[in-house]
């Protein structure tokens, strides 16, 4: 069972084959041959994790010869902490400072994105939220669909604040309150014969 689990370096990476060679300091220096990483699924689903150059990893090595092994995983070390100091938080830090987090003891999700965020769904999305939902931008917000709801299923008025361009065909069924004027371009038109008409 002599040396069947040893910690070493990697110091070079196959992306494509999902392979390191990993250095072992305490055998003169050596570096192993291509081994394979570790993955949880690699048929009909697959995962795909890879260390980087440098980073302290765990290897099994088979009993057939030191050519034949694989790595298991990454280990932290005093150089390297660990970015939480809780059980209770799943935490996926990248390199460019991005953040995944949920913290199962107080029920949240967190992610701190530090790029662009895209979703493509086949499929309908559906998010149920029992709470209040804000989303912050500071430079716009733009939703394109061939077809846009907005439903309000409260007794109570909902409301827009701020400055808003809608291009194309707005239709409201149910009453419209207006704090404030309307400038219109074209014509309005009142089917109910309840807005004052003025000739000057």
């Amino acid at each position: 069972m002599e040396n069947v689990i040893r910690i070493g370096i990697v110091t070079q990476v196959y992306d494509d084959r999902a392979t390191v060679r990993v250095q072992f300091p305490d055998d003169d220096e050596e570096v192993s041959w291509e081994f394979p990483v570790l993955q949880r699924k690699t048929f009909l689903d697959k995962d795909y994790w890879l260390p980087d150059i440098g980073e302290h990893v765990v290897v099994v090595m088979l009993p057939y010869g030191q050519e034949q092994g694989f790595v298991i995983g990454a280990i932290y070390s005093d150089a390297e902490k660990p970015p939480e100091n809780t059980r209770d938080k799943k935490v996926i830090v990248f390199e460019d400072g991005t953040r995944i987090e949920y913290d199962r003891k107080n029920h949240k999700l967190y992610a701190d994105v530090k790029g662009d965020v895209e979703a493509k769904v086949s499929g309908h999305l559906t998010c149920e939220v029992k709470k209040e939902v804000l989303i912050k931008s500071s430079t716009q917000v733009t939703i394109q669909a061939p077809k846009i709801n907005l439903q309000n299923n409260s007794p109570t008025i909902g409301y827009m604040e701020g400055d808003f361009l809608l291009e194309g065909t707005l239709t409201i069924r149910g009453h419209l309150e207006v704090e404030g004027d309307i400038h219109a371009t074209g014509s309005i038109i009142d089917e109910g014969g309840n807005t004052p008409h003025h000739t000057h």
